[in-house]
């Protein structure tokens, strides 16, 4: 990949071209931002910039042979480490065991990279491999591994590169062993870690490395390369880029799915508009209905149905106190935001929020989808309850 091909992000790039070409290359670097912002294809250009042979000072070649197997993820020096769990698609294939590793996966991480140019979810990855039911996770077998594979020598004589997508899922065995290799690396040896939640690394290894902070990419950026690269008009181009709060990827993903080329958007908004209209109207059967309907979702899916619904609660409440141009909201929606805006005021918002985040949670530890979306439907029925009665008043 190239830094051409990224959206934004200039001032970065430029950042970084110069580490190389004052040999400044630090040796662990992490790259964080918001899903979209481009943090794994600017990982991937990097790597590909400091092993170049005839890289300029703006970008690598593209053709050199350094280049051409980076691009095809197939240079014997660059290793990539991602989530990875049990799938009867890698097993069908005899390419996974109880224990996956990354590299049993590796032709699903060559086909899904250029499909989506690297601006890719957590859950793309998962739905890719065929484990929306499971928490993806890097495990020790991962980590001993490279620390086989770090005891070889450079087959091209460059930098030796590691590109660890999500180290925020790393097993605590996995870190610890990984952490040996991060703290004394071997000569010319490069760690590119990419996290949409860095927070969530151990701090032993985020503490070593050099952050990249990047920020979502300005709006005007978005919808100038919609309409280059997608083909979107401009009108429409400018309501994506101001839906998409500065991804790239969202935006991309609504271009397609408004083209008709991917699934609909709508889902997790009908699925939240749904159950509000059954808790106005106390349908306490429909609720538990759609708590039967929400239980078979991958759970991948129902967390991002409580983001989702959470992005909704937030435009409603920023409409109802009179700043709906910023509530990021589209027509489809509009008219729900502005009905239902008054029962999501300064008086039930926090309730709301809280219920939320605690299902999110609830969801992450593994809980029985039945129970938590039963129990999640009818607190929130409670508080429509509440926020009719003080309308009334």
């Amino acid at each position: 990949m190239q830094f051409k091909e990224i959206i934004g992000q200039e001032e970065i790039k430029r950042h970084l071209r110069e580490t190389v070409r004052s040999g400044r290359i630090s040796h662990a670097m992490l790259f964080t931002g918001g899903e979209g912002a481009g943090a794994l294809p600017l990982a991937l250009a990097y790597a590909q910039y400091v092993n170049c042979r005839n890289r300029t000072d703006e970008d690598s070649c593209g053709v050199c042979p350094e280049c051409y197997r980076m691009q095809r993820m197939e240079h014997p020096d660059c290793h990539y480490i991602y989530p990875v769990n049990t799938s009867k698609e890698a097993v069908a294939t005899g390419r996974a065991d109880e224990k996956p590793r990354s590299e049993q996966f590796l032709h699903v991480w060559r086909r899904v990279i250029p499909e989506t140019g690297g601006y890719l979810t957590e859950q793309e990855w998962y739905a890719a491999l065929g484990i929306e039911n499971q928490q993806g996770i890097i495990n020790k077998n991962d980590a001993n591994e490279l620390v086989r594979q770090m005891g070889f020598k450079s087959f091209e004589g460059g930098y030796k590169t590691v590109i660890v997508w999500l180290p925020e899922r790393l097993h605590e065995a996995a870190a610890n062993t990984l952490l040996k290799l991060v703290e004394e690396p071997p000569e010319k040896t490069l760690f590119l870690f990419v996290s949409f939640e860095p927070e969530k690394i151990i701090t032993t290894i985020r503490s070593r490395t050099q952050i990249v902070a990047m920020p979502g990419v300005p709006d005007d950026i978005i919808s100038r390369e919609l309409i280059a690269r997608k083909g979107s008009a401009s009108e429409q181009a400018q309501r994506i880029a101001h839906l998409a709060q500065g991804s790239w990827g969202a935006a991309a993903r609504m271009a397609a799915a408004s083209e008709g080329q991917g699934m609909a958007s709508s889902e997790h908004q009908e699925r939240f508009i749904k159950l509000m209209r059954l808790c106005y109207q106390q349908k306490y059967l429909g609720l538990f209905d759609w708590a039967e309907e929400m239980a078979p979702l991958g759970r991948e899916a129902q967390k991002q149905f409580c983001t989702a619904a959470l992005g909704i609660v937030r435009e409603c409440y920023m409409t109802g106190i009179g700043m709906e141009r910023i509530a990021y909201t589209d027509p489809a929606r509009e008219a729900f935001c502005q009905n239902f805006a008054p029962y999501v005021s300064e008086v039930t918002v926090e309730a709301f929020v809280a219920e939320f985040e605690l299902l999110l949670a609830q969801i992450r530890q593994n809980g029985n989808p039945r129970i938590l979306f039963t129990h999640f439907a009818m607190s929130v029925c409670k508080i429509i309850g509440a926020a009719k009665a003080a309308l009334k008043k």
